[in-house]
């Protein structure tokens, strides 16, 4: 997902100085494109038509003369993040789409090598005694768990890295990832709401609202 979000930035960086460019506009002008294009990957579907309207806006922005970068830093931050959160609301098959790669963020593995992988994982947690390192082992187990689709499994080990570390927002959004896979939609909002309060980061609000819109479709 990162070469469409610079894209995104980019187109973002013209309009600054255009306030008639709103979020809902934005997020339009994205969907008509993404749904014009119907083969190859998110960045392939979205590059080739915002091209054009990317170097008109950056040369809006230009002539505006906006010169404040840490304003404008900020500015194409909010604007960027609430155009993906609206699309993400708004543009079916980008939602389809993000959702498809957020479904693959890990890659089903249930074969006996993984077994194998968890197996010996869990004996160096046992005889571990270091604290970072037991938690470190637990991430790759809870990953491997995921992949073998053994949620439950993986959320106790979740547990056990929290009672280590509750500032440990890694283990909140391994909990939300889990909890939309099963369906539990509103207990994976819970979870990345307090990523999102541990870490300050506001880019984990994408995931929240994928888990909103799962919920809605889910009822569909």
């Amino acid at each position: 997902m990162q070469n469409w979000t610079s894209i995104l930035i980019i187109l973002i960086l013209g309009a600054c100085g255009q306030s008639e460019l709103s979020v809902e506009n934005a997020s339009t002008q994205f969907c008509d494109c993404f749904n014009y294009k119907t083969t190859g990957s998110v960045d392939d579907r979205l590059s080739p038509c915002l091209q054009e309207l990317a170097d008109m806006k950056t040369n809006e922005w230009q002539d505006s003369g906006l010169t404040d970068q840490d304003s404008l830093k900020n500015r194409i931050y909010k604007f960027s993040l609430n155009v993906m959160l609206h699309m993400t609301r708004t543009c079916d098959h980008y939602f389809i789409a993000i959702n498809d790669l957020y479904d693959k963020a890990y890659p089903v593995d249930t074969t006996e090598l993984n077994r194998n992988a968890i197996r010996e994982l869990s004996t160096r947690i046992r005889t571990e005694v270091n604290r970072d390192s037991i938690k470190s082992l637990l991430h790759k187990k809870v990953y491997k768990l995921i992949q073998a689709k053994e949620f439950d499994l993986a959320l106790r080990s979740i547990d056990s890295i929290k009672s280590l570390d509750n500032t440990d927002y890694g283990a909140n959004l391994a909990s939300a990832y889990i909890f939309n896979q099963k369906g539990l939609h509103d207990k994976a909002v819970v979870e990345i709401d307090q990523a999102i309060k541990i870490s300050g980061d506001d880019n984990f609000k994408l995931y929240a609202e994928i888990a909103k819109r799962k919920k809605e479709t889910s009822k569909k």
